[in-house]
Parts: structure tokens; sequence; C-alpha cells
């Protein structure tokens, strides 16, 4: 397996679905995440662009994305999440050519949500 970023949560239960060209699993937030250290060290809490990061990096490391991501299309984050939270994920490849759509639950709640494109930019 490839080298997992250390922005990356702890990842577990992950499910790949071919027929769906979708993913689910847990990601649990460690307590010594390195953002933390600047954002914020008294009361850390997980920045949007890392939780974009995350899906980016899922999808990716698991062949439903390919190339970098290129445009945020939606992206909505409806709680802050904290270090020791853990959330059910699912990222799954939209209709649009080279797009993924994500999702984060925490207790049955979406907490964060987006579609983001990935590639070169001309699939």
């Amino acid at each position: 397996m490839s080298h997992v970023p250390e922005w990356m949560p702890a990842i577990s239960d992950l499910v790949l679905d071919p027929g769906t060209q979708s993913l689910t699993c847990l990601l649990r937030v460690p307590d010594d995440l390195p953002i933390f250290r600047g954002h914020f060290p008294a009361v850390p809490i997980v920045p949007g662009v890392i939780q974009v990061a995350w899906a980016v990096e899922l999808a990716r490391s698991r062949g439903l994305a390919n190339g970098p991501l290129v445009a945020i299309s939606t992206a909505k984050f409806r709680r802050v999440l904290r270090p020791g939270m853990c959330l059910r994920a699912r990222v799954w490849r939209a209709v649009a050519a080279g797009q993924i759509q994500f999702t984060y639950e925490l207790a049955g709640a979406v907490v964060s949500t987006g579609r983001l494109s990935c590639g070169s930019g001309h699939d």
C-alpha cells in the first residue's frame, strides 16, 4: 500500500463498492493531527481544506479519481470537527466526468458535504 499522508485520519471499516463506484469507511480524527499545531493549538479544529483533502485522498488511493484536485464545485461544513471524533465517510464518483462527491456523518447527522473535480481539467 502507498504512503498515507500525515494529515489523514485513522481509516477503518473501509468498503469499496465497484458497482456504485463508491466507498464508505470510518475516519477517526487523531488528537495529534499535525494541522492542529497551527489551527488552533488551544482549541483544535479540522479546517475545511483538510476535510476536502481527505475526500480527494480516499478517492485517488482507491481508484475513484485521477489527478489532483482542480475545482471545488460545492462544499458545506455544518459542524466543527475536533480531535477524537469518529466520522462515517462516503465518497463516490459523480455523474459528471472527473467529479467526486463526499459526505461525512457524525452520529447519523451529516456534518460535511462536497462535490469536487479531479484530474487534468481536460477529462
